[in-house]
């Protein structure tokens, strides 16, 4: 493998200081292979701390703090000090990694060197040889100028001869060889995690035995090492967590961009950077919400600076702060107006220094005032928000234009402040084509009823996945009668045609059940996989029942309404219950009226109101199929011939599986 910078366009990077980028160069120059990081804050030790690490296949691991002071050799005690401390506190993370450890009887050391250093980048190197009879010692602790400089010629050097491994004083195993991907990736979610994505998926590695002699100093094998499937950011996702700038930025993209992943990794970095102040991530979705609460947990920090609260629980935090406890646990619509009020009359003073919404589509404008209202003052503070304005699939409070420009009391001008992603990580190509040919059909109409405004907003932005699909199979004019057998049927044809777990399998539909049509599609499915021992689980909340399978912990096919799969995906997906979608339902609880959307002509002369309606049913159905990666299923029960059945066949060229 070749070096790899991160990050990689440090020369225009503003937020890098000039020994950072000088290291970067000397790395670029001199170092042939493995990763070398600047502008990382492991376990965020301090704040606004500045260190880097170089993790060589060949040789181990190199942590060093990046000191753009001037080196004191009155201090080189306190240096020494300093090293073993952060180094301890970095080897003792290290240590909870089943693939980063070997184990000694019932102990365990790294299987790689570490050591730890402080860097003086913009120090002559010459200044060492005034230690006298302390260098050599100095040399394993503190590095001036970028490690070693090149030689004359300028020729590059081999890792060795650099030295810059010398002095390991940790212990490891010595017959160490080689780091894997596998190790790399490990090191890098532990001490960097900002640039890894962490699924919520335990490993079962075995701990290698070692050889290697060690104390009572070492720590014993508790069992509770573990590890989890992980990926770095590629350069494009980096360069867009370290080129946001500062201030208000709205985040536009497409379904399985990694825009999630970026505004996760840039609330690390601002938990980093500002230890003593509160960061906020909020959602509107309960698992979304849980997946970024483990992968905090993941990153190990030593503060608690960084909360994660869907949008409701964060009023009931709020609420709680001024003595108010709710009786229900999800705080009704009054409770929403009541926390806005006490926000603005002073009562509830907590204040974050930077606030990140995720999925900000789906947000009222209302939850977005108060979001904003909790922001503290100042240059440095932050209102980011991501979302996907082709997935509302939640009603608006007012018709027009998106939420952030609907907020009664607060106005946020985005121009020049909206960045957009067009990749796309999660879908295989025949599944994103088939999604883009749909969103064009549909942005298309509602262009035509001025539902969005596509000269302010690009809504078509849509990259095409490019890895083989396994299976895109849409089947319409089924008779929602035999809708139960259809699904069981894909279940249990998915499973055995393409090898894919139950457990990986996911059955969307917008509704549990449709009073108005006797429609009751999660207790069809529900008896449809009893009956053949499949085994299931719910990631939604049912009835007065508040408590929920977490996405992580379930077993067996997922069951999940399309709200609450918002932020999740699957390698395959059955969409269903689509029924209920051909129809409008307005009027008051008890006494509503179902008008069925039977043409384009029909929408056009609807009120605005249900004009609105029939966009968000559209838009679910988008969302639903967008969460499926290999394989995916549409099994619709829709009137063939009306506008919903037209975007469900909105083919691309080319068709699809039969």
């Amino acid at each position: 493998m070749g070096i790899r910078l991160w990050p990689q366009d440090y020369e225009r990077l503003a937020t890098l200081t000039r020994g950072e980028r000088k290291l970067l160069r000397f790395a670029d120059r001199n170092l042939v292979s493995g990763h070398f990081f600047v502008n990382i804050n492991p376990m965020h030790m301090f704040s606004g701390l500045h260190m880097g690490m170089y993790i060589s296949p060949s040789e181990g691991l190199l942590t060093f703090w990046v000191f753009e002071k001037d080196l004191r050799l009155s201090d080189a005690q306190n240096y020494i000090k300093l090293v073993d401390w952060v180094e301890n506190l970095i080897y003792n993370r290290l240590l909870d990694s089943k693939v980063l450890i070997a184990r000694n009887g019932d102990k365990k050391i790294l299987r790689f060197p570490y050591k730890h250093m402080i860097v003086f980048p913009n120090q002559e190197r010459l200044l060492l040889t005034k230690v006298l009879p302390n260098r050599m010692i100095l040399n394993n602790y503190v590095a001036v100028g970028a490690f070693r400089p090149m030689d004359s010629e300028g020729v590059e050097r081999n890792i060795s001869q650099l030295h810059i491994f010398d002095g390991v004083r940790q212990k490891h195993d010595s017959s160490f060889s080689e780091l894997s991907e596998k190790q790399i990736l490990a090191i890098i979610e532990r001490l960097a995690p900002e640039y890894a994505v962490v699924l919520p998926e335990k490993d079962s590695t075995e701990i290698p035995e070692s050889k290697n002699v060690v104390t009572d100093e070492d720590l014993f094998v508790s069992g509770k090492e573990v590890e989890y499937r992980t990926f770095c950011l590629d350069s494009y996702q980096v360069s867009m967590v370290n080129d946001m700038g500062r201030g208000h930025r709205v985040v536009l993209a497409n379904p399985g961009s990694g825009k999630s992943v970026i505004l996760l990794a840039r609330a690390f970095r601002y938990s980093g950077v500002f230890k003593n102040s509160k960061i906020l991530i909020t959602c509107y979705n309960y698992n979304l919400s849980n997946s970024y609460q483990f992968k905090k947990n993941c990153a190990g920090f030593q503060d608690d600076n960084l909360f994660i609260f869907t949008f409701h629980k964060l009023v009931t935090e709020l609420l709680r702060e001024v003595d108010i406890q709710l009786i229900e646990r999800y705080p009704k619509e009054q409770d929403v107006m009541t926390c806005l009020h006490l926000i603005k009359i002073g009562k509830i003073k907590t204040r974050f220094k930077a606030i990140f919404i995720d999925e900000v589509q789906i947000f009222d404008p209302i939850y977005l005032e108060i979001c904003y209202l909790l922001l503290a003052p100042g240059e440095d503070s932050a209102f980011i928000m991501t979302g996907d304005l082709n997935q509302a699939v939640r009603s608006s409070s007012r018709r027009g234009d998106v939420p952030w420009k609907k907020m009664p009391d607060v106005f946020l001008d985005f121009k020049g402040r909206v960045k957009y992603i067009d990749k796309n990580y999660r879908n295989s190509y025949k599944i994103s084509k088939y999604l883009k040919s749909m969103l064009l059909l549909m942005n298309n109409r509602f262009e035509m009823f001025h539902l969005i405004n596509s000269t302010e907003y690009d809504y078509n932005q849509f990259r095409l996945g490019e890895r083989e699909t396994l299976a895109l199979k849409v089947v319409s004019g089924i008779d929602r009668r035999d809708m139960k057998a259809r699904v069981i049927k894909s279940v249990k044809e998915i499973n055995a045609k393409y090898n894919i777990s139950y457990s990986d399998i996911a059955v969307i539909f917008p509704y549990k059940s449709h009073s108005r049509f006797h429609y009751n599609i999660l207790q069809w499915i529900k008896d449809g996989l009893d009956s053949e021992g499949i085994e299931h689980s719910e990631i939604f909340k049912s009835g007065e029942d508040f408590s929920r399978a977490k996405y992580s912990a379930t077993t067996g096919v997922v069951l999940s309404t399309i709200d609450s799969s918002l932020g999740l995906d699957f390698r395959a997906v059955i969409v269903c219950g689509l029924y209920p979608l051909d129809y409008v339902v307005f009027g008051a609880e008890g006494n509503t009226t179902a008008k069925e959307i039977k043409s384009w002509v029909t929408i056009g002369k609807m009120s605005d109101q249900l004009k609105e309606q029939v966009q968000e049913q559209m838009r679910k159905i988008y969302t639903a199929c967008s969460r499926a990666r290999d394989v995916l299923y549409v099994i619709s029960d829709l009137k063939e011939g009306s506008p919903m059945s037209e975007i469900v066949k909105a083919m691309p060229l080319g068709g699809v599986d039969d």
